[in-house]
């Protein structure tokens, strides 16, 4: 069975039973989470990796919510973040600092100030220049900290283009040939300790190939660097784990995946840290929204929500699917219908789905809502950012208000 499958199955069974009433009056669109589907999926891969010394990070840009972030490092990992801003909401969220991994293709200094500042030890590289600011800020400020060289391995994975991230043409890494230029600056570093590689080959990927050839490109690497007499500590292998968005998808098979990366630790000698995001959050969280008008287009059922790419942008960007379902109607008689939000934007669209009649009022639900929703959400065409839920098992509990319409100009000028 699909986990598509698995996570309808699921989510019937506990949201529908138990808080299907409280929400039918909730005012639309909503963010809702399932708080025992982040905890399952973040024990499944502590069981797949962590008996191998494996540490966990949460890539915190797949959802920066202070009570997702909660739950998540109540479960013993880290935080891997990319900007100040994740930074100051994971210290919020009660993250040790140096658990908290920063990675980015580039900051500027107060950036890296502000981090070490608040005791930030672990930080990535993917240019020349980055690996000197480090040591500059580090120097500045008489504190050492530990620095990995984001390598591209020139890995093109099997998803958007958008989210191959090791692809040669992506901006993200260093390329294999600048190696050693890499090795001539390292030697040169005194704050900005070197220990090790990161090496992140893109996001959504569903089949365990990729992870295989990145894990053998690392590997190449390493016996460079240690050819050079230059120790390699730590490997950070990012993350990329993907869900099934659609149907007809699998669940991505970790066997082989979890091999070689055991065989990497044990055989190198070195600590592995992964950054997954997506896998612990994706497939927990849903948009609940309302059918607010109906109109035919080209004789096919046109149904138009109360949420748009305001609240995921995501089909609008990449093309992606999201599985939607009428909520209090049984499904039976379902027909090829249209599913558009509200927003003055031709590609505020979600796609074709088969449905029963709605009618306006009507509620649906969008799935896999978990991941790069509300943080990429925005307030595009003056929408206010909507109300976020949790629940776990019958408790349902609101965890971010909806926006005020005075939040739109609170920091201007007038």
């Amino acid at each position: 069975m699909s986990q598509e499958k698995v996570e309808r199955s699921h989510i019937l069974k506990s949201m529908y039973r138990n808080i299907l009433k409280k929400i039918r009056h909730l005012e639309t669109p909503f963010y809702i989470y399932d708080q025992e589907r982040i905890e399952k999926n973040v024990e499944i891969l502590l069981h797949r990796f962590c008996k191998y010394g494996v540490k966990i990070f949460f890539a915190v840009k797949a959802n920066t919510s202070i009570s997702i972030l909660n739950v998540i490092r109540k479960k013993k990992i880290g935080a891997e973040v990319v900007s100040p801003g994740e930074l100051f909401v994971c210290l919020k969220a009660g993250f040790n600092p140096r658990d908290i991994l920063y990675n980015n293709i580039a900051r500027k200094d107060d950036e890296i100030i502000y981090a070490i500042k608040k005791g930030v030890v672990f930080f990535n590289f993917e240019a020349i220049d980055q690996a000197l600011l480090l040591e500059s800020c580090a120097q500045k400020l008489k504190k050492k900290i530990s620095v990995f060289v984001r390598i591209n391995p020139g890995i093109f994975p099997d998803t958007h283009p958008h989210l191959s991230t090791g692809a040669p043409s992506s901006k993200f890494g260093m390329e294999i040939n600048e190696l050693k230029a890499i090795t001539q600056l390292i030697k040169r570093l005194k704050y900005a300790d070197f220990v090790g590689l990161h090496s992140h080959i893109g996001s959504q990927i569903l089949s365990p190939s990729p992870f295989l050839k990145g894990a053998k490109k690392v590997i190449e690497m390493i016996d460079y660097f240690r050819s050079k007499n230059i120790g390699i500590r730590y490997i950070n292998l990012g993350g990329g784990f993907g869900i099934p968005y659609h149907p007809s998808e699998h669940e991505l098979n970790f066997d082989s995946i979890t091999k070689t990366y055991a065989m990497i630790g044990r055989k190198y000698k070195v600590k592995i840290f992964l950054e997954p995001g997506r896998f612990i959050v994706g497939n927990a969280g849903y948009i609940v929204t309302r059918v607010i008008s109906t109109k035919c287009r080209e004789k096919l059922p046109l149904y138009v929500i109360d949420a748009g790419m305001t609240e995921n942008p995501r089909p609008a960007l990449y093309g992606a699917y999201h599985h939607v379902e009428s909520v209090f109607k049984k499904s039976g008689d379902n027909k090829r219908v249209r599913i558009a939000g509200p927003l003055c934007e031709n590609s505020d669209e979600f796609g074709i789905y088969r449905l029963p009649k709605l009618k306006i009022g009507d509620i649906l639900m969008i799935h896999n809502c978990g991941a790069y929703t509300r943080t990429m959400a925005s307030n595009y065409n003056g929408r206010l950012l909507p109300a976020e839920y949790i629940f776990r098992k019958s408790r349902l509990k609101n965890i971010r208000s909806k926006q005020k319409f005075y939040s739109l100009i609170s920091n201007e000028e007038y």
